[in-house]
C-alpha cells in the first residue's frame, strides 16, 4: 500500500485546498522529504492522514478550523487521501466536517461526511461501523502507531520504564491476537448458547444465572468504557500540563514552582512584611514616647547633683533667715524641761550664749553661694528625679535589638522577593505567569484526581472480572449436570477443542513472532547504534516481554542502563521491528525524529534507517534535522521533496517544490 496524494483544506494554516503528491521510483519505492520550520504545518500533515482514515471528535476538528475562514463563517474542514492498494487498485478516502450556513457555529453543529471510492466506484459506508469493518483488515488503527509516529512518540517509548506492558499490547495488536481472542469468545458464547437447551436444571435457575452474568458483563463493559474515557482524559491533562510547562519555561527561562511552594513563599513573605511593619511601629512608638528625653540621658547625673545641691542651699538659706528664732529655741532647750548644766547661768551669760548661737547659724556654710540654675520646688524636683529614674529603666533600650531585627527582616524580604521574581517586567507577563501557573495547577489537580479515579476503576474492573469468572464457573457446573444429547455434547466438545487450538495457536504465534520481533529489532539496532559492536544480542521473553540486551561478554545490559540517545535508537528499532513483524505494508510517516539525537546516531538514522524503513517513507523535518549535509547524503534515495512555507502575516501555509536549499 502506498499514499499517492493528500489534500488538506481549511485545516489550521492550510486555508486553501493544498495537494501533496508522493511520487515513486521505477522500482515502486519512495522516500519523500517534506521540510518545514516549526509551526509551518508538518504535524498537520500527519494529523490529516489519521483524521482522514479514522475520523476525529468534532471538538478537535472545530479547534483546528482555519481562523480566517471561521471568522468569515466558513466552519468546515476536509481531507482527501488517495491510496494505491497492494492489488494496484486505487482507494480514495474523503472525509469532511461542515456546520453549514450558521451565524455562530459551535462544535456540536459540525456534521461529518465520509466518502470512499475504489477504482472509481463508490463504496457503501453509511456509518462508522461499516467503515471500520471495511478499513480494519487493510489499515488496522491499532498498529498505525508503528508506521505514523513523531519524535515525541520515540521519546515516550524510550522513557517508558515499564516497556513490557507497552510491548505486549503493541505486539498483540500487530499480530491481530485481539481478533483471535474475539473468535475464541464468540465460540465460547455459542457454546453457552447451546447449553441453554439442557433440561435437567430448571429454566428459572438458568435464567437467574444468565441474567446475573449478563448484568455483571454489562457492568464490566460500562466500567471498561469509563476507564478508557478517564485514561483518555488523563492523557489529555498530561499533554495540557506539559504544554503549559514548556510555554512557562520558554517565556520565563526557569522551572515553574508548584503552587504549594509558591504559596509557602508568598505566606512567608507576608509574615515577614507584617512583622517588619510591626517592628517599625514599635520603633516609631518608642521614639515618640522616650527618644526626646533619652537623648539627654548623659545629663541625668549632673541634673541630679544640681537638684541635691540646690536643695541643700535652700535649707542653708532657711536656717540663716530663721537664725534668731532658732537660737532662742536652742537656748530654751538647754534649760527645759530641766537644766543640763550644774551651775545656773546668769541672764547675761544666757544672752551671750544665744548671741553666739545666732552668729553661728547666721554664718552657715558656703552652700548658699551655689547658683540656682534649676530653681525647682521640692515637688517639681521630686517629679524630675522620678522621671529620670523611670527613663533609665524604660523600654527605650529595646530600640537597638528592634533596629537589628528590622535590618534582618529587610534582608530576608529582599531574598524572598528576589526568589519570587522570575523576570516579570510587564503586566501582561504577570498575567501570563498567573495564567500558566493556574493552568498547571489545574492540570496537576486533575491528573491527581483522574489517576486516583483510574486506580479505583481498575480495582472495580478486577472485582467484576473475578465475579464474572466465578459466575461462568457456576454456570459451567450447572451445565455439566445436564443430560445432553450426543450431538450437542460433541458440538460443545468441538467448541472446547477449537478454543483450545486457538489458545495454543496464540501461544505459538506469540512465541514465533516475538522471536521474529527480536531479530528485526536487533537487525535495525545494529545499523543505528553507535555501540552496535559491543552488543551481542537482544532477546525478548515471550511470556513476560522483558527486553534484555547482552554484550559480547555475556553480561546483561538493562534498557534503563542505556544512554538517552541509545534508548531512542532502541525505540526506533523496536517500532521498525513491530512494523516488520506485523507483515502489513503501510507507508512510514515520521515527524521530526532527530531532534534529541547526537551526530553519530543522526548519521546512522539518515544513512541506514530512512532508506530501509519501508517501501514508502515520508519524512517531515526541520532544516536543523535534515540539514545540508544530511540532505546530500539522503538525496540519491529521494523520489521527491517539497517545503512548507508559512506566512506569519497571512497565517497561511503554502507548499513549494524542493527542499530548503533547492529552488
Amino acid at each position: 500500500m502506498k499514499f499517492r496524494k493528500l489534500t488538506i483544506e481549511n485545516y489550521k494554516s492550510f486555508q486553501f485546498p493544498t495537494e501533496i503528491h508522493f511520487p515513486y521510483s521505477e522500482k515502486g519505492e519512495s522516500v519523500f522529504l517534506i521540510g518545514g520550520m516549526n509551526g509551518a504545518g508538518k504535524t498537520s500533515i500527519m494529523e490529516a492522514i489519521n483524521y482522514c482514515l479514522y475520523g476525529a471528535k468534532t471538538d478537535e476538528i472545530y479547534r483546528c478550523i482555519n481562523r480566517k475562514e471561521k471568522a468569515r463563517g466558513n466552519a468546515s474542514v476536509s481531507f482527501e487521501l488517495v491510496i494505491e492498494m497492494d492489488d494496484l487498485s486505487e482507494l480514495v478516502v474523503k472525509r469532511s466536517w461542515s456546520a453549514g450556513v450558521t451565524d455562530d457555529p459551535k462544535p456540536k453543529d459540525l456534521n461529518e461526511r465520509l466518502v470512499v471510492i475504489r477504482d472509481g466506484k463508490r463504496v457503501l459506508v453509511q456509518n462508522k461501523q461499516m467503515w471500520q469493518d471495511f478499513i480494519r483488515p487493510t489499515i488496522p488503527q491499532s498498529i498505525t502507531q508503528f508506521f505514523f509516529f513523531d519524535g515525541e512518540k520515540i521519546q515516550e517509548i524510550a522513557a517508558d520504564e515499564h516497556s513490557e506492558v507497552r510491548l505486549k499490547s503493541s505486539l498483540e495488536a500487530a499480530l491481530g491476537i485481539e481478533y483471535i481472542n474475539q473468535l475464541s469468545n464468540d465460540i465460547l458464547y455459542i457454546k453457552q448458547e447451546e447449553r441453554k437447551g439442557f433440561v435437567e436444571i430448571s429454566d428459572e435457575d438458568l435464567d437467574f444465572k444468565e441474567s446475573e452474568l449478563k448484568r455483571e458483563k454489562g457492568k464490566l463493559n460500562r466500567k471498561t468504557k469509563e476507564r478508557d474515557d478517564v485514561q483518555a482524559e488523563l492523557e489529555n491533562f498530561k499533554i495540557q500540563y506539559n504544554d503549559a510547562k514548556r510555554r512557562f519555561q520558554a517565556t520565563f527561562h526557569t522551572e515553574p514552582e508548584t503552587r504549594d511552594v509558591a504559596r509557602q513563599n508568598e505566606k512567608k513573605r507576608l509574615q515577614i512584611s507584617n512583622r517588619l511593619v510591626q517592628v517599625e511601629n514599635e520603633i516609631k512608638l518608642l521614639c515618640e514616647k522616650f527618644l526626646p528625653f533619652s537623648i539627654a540621658g548623659k545629663l541625668f547625673a549632673g541634673i541630679s547633683k544640681q537638684i541635691e545641691a540646690e536643695r541643700e542651699s535652700l535649707q542653708s538659706e532657711a536656717i540663716k533667715e530663721n537664725a534668731a528664732e532658732l537660737a532662742r529655741k536652742i537656748v530654751r532647750v538647754v534649760e527645759e524641761p530641766e537644766p543640763i548644766y550644774q551651775e545656773t547661768l546668769s541672764a547675761e551669760k544666757m544672752a551671750e550664749l544665744e548671741q553666739r548661737i545666732f552668729r553661728l547659724l547666721k554664718e552657715g556654710n558656703n552652700l548658699s553661694d551655689i547658683p540656682k540654675m534649676l530653681n525647682l520646688s521640692d515637688r517639681d524636683a521630686a517629679r524630675v528625679l522620678h522621671q529620670m529614674e523611670s527613663l533609665e529603666t524604660s523600654d527605650v533600650f529595646l530600640i537597638q535589638p528592634l533596629l537589628e531585627e528590622k535590618r534582618e527582616l529587610e534582608s530576608q524580604l529582599r531574598q524572598i522577593e528576589a526568589a519570587l521574581d522570575v523576570g516579570i517586567a510587564t503586566e501582561s507577563e504577570k498575567e501570563l505567569f498567573d495564567q500558566l501557573q493556574n493552568e498547571m495547577e489545574s492540570c496537576s489537580n486533575q491528573i491527581g484526581r483522574k489517576t486516583e479515579q483510574l486506580r479505583i476503576l481498575e480495582e472495580d474492573i478486577l472485582d467484576i472480572e473475578k465475579r464474572v469468572h466465578e459466575i461462568e464457573i457456576e454456570i459451567e457446573k450447572l451445565y455439566e449436570k445436564h443430560n445432553i444429547s450426543k450431538e450437542k455434547s460433541e458440538f460443545i466438545n468441538e467448541c472446547d477443542a477449537i478454543a483450545g487450538v486457538l489458545s495454543q495457536f496464540v501461544v505459538r504465534l506469540r512465541k514465533n513472532k516475538v522471536h521474529l520481533l527480536q531479530e528485526k529489532t536487533f537487525e535495525m539496532y545494529k545499523l543505528l547504534s553507535s555501540k552496535s559492536s559491543l552488543i551481542k544480542d537482544i532477546t525478548i521473553d515471550d511470556k513476560s516481554y522483558e527486553v534484555k540486551i547482552t554484550d559480547k561478554n555475556g553480561h546483561v545490559i538493562k534498557k534503563s542502563g542505556l544512554s538517552a540517545g541509545e534508548k531512542e535508537i532502541f525505540a526506533i528499532s523496536l517500532l521498525w521491528g513491530l512494523a516488520q513483524t506485523s507483515q502489513i505494508k503501510l507507508p512510514i510517516v515520521i515527524d521530526t525524529p532527530l531532534s534529541r539525537l547526537d551526530s553519530t546516531h543522526r548519521d546512522n538514522i539518515v544513512n541506514n534507517y530512512f532508506p530501509n524503513a519501508g517501501e514508502q517513507v515520508i519524512i517531515l523535518s526541520t532544516d536543523t534535522e535534515i540539514d545540508k549535509e544530511y540532505y546530500c547524503s539522503l538525496k540519491h534515495h529521494l523520489t521527491g521533496a517539497l517545503r512548507l512555507e508559512f506566512n506569519q502575516q497571512q497565517e497561511l501555509t503554502t507548499i513549494k517544490p524542493g527542499y530548503f536549499w533547492e529552488v
